[in-house]
């Protein structure tokens, strides 16, 4: 006796679309937007392995608990100053066509920011590794 194949049935649609939760949705965006702004941008590659030569200086020089903090700190907000400073980009890419230069005038605004917060996460840091560095040094 042959086996008769019933055609597909799809599963019954719900009124409402699935929503995730909002927090869950944030934490999606979160990712997606974190993804999209190290792979927009060379200079991420430059930041992190900046990055990494630092962390790698800190674990050789032992430095204390506070110190770690700051130092993560310092570099958290280097990376979120340039994530701002895409999201300018971004904007003017998009919509710069329709504005005169006072948009050229906020992206180099965005990037002297950038800059000024590289230039205090690099006085920063040399004064927490500077006292380690001293340490070795002198005695």
């Amino acid at each position: 006796m042959a086996t008769q194949l019933k055609p597909f049935v799809p599963p019954p649609k719900d009124d409402a679309p699935r929503r995730r939760a909002p927090w869950r949705q944030r934490l999606v965006d979160a990712e997606r937007g974190i993804t999209l702004g190290v792979r927009g941008d060379s200079t991420f590659f430059l930041h992190f392995f900046l990055a990494t030569i630092i962390v790698g200086a800190a674990f050789v020089l032992g430095i204390g608990a506070v110190e770690w903090a700051v130092v993560l700190l310092a570099l958290t907000l280097v990376l979120s100053a340039e994530m701002f400073n895409q999201v300018l980009r971004s904007v003017h890419d998009a919509l710069g066509h329709q504005f005169d230069d006072s948009l050229k005038k906020a992206i180099r605004i965005g990037t002297a920011a950038v800059f000024l917060t590289m230039i205090g996460a690099l006085i920063t840091l040399a004064l927490v590794f500077g006292r380690h560095v001293y340490e070795i040094f002198v005695e």
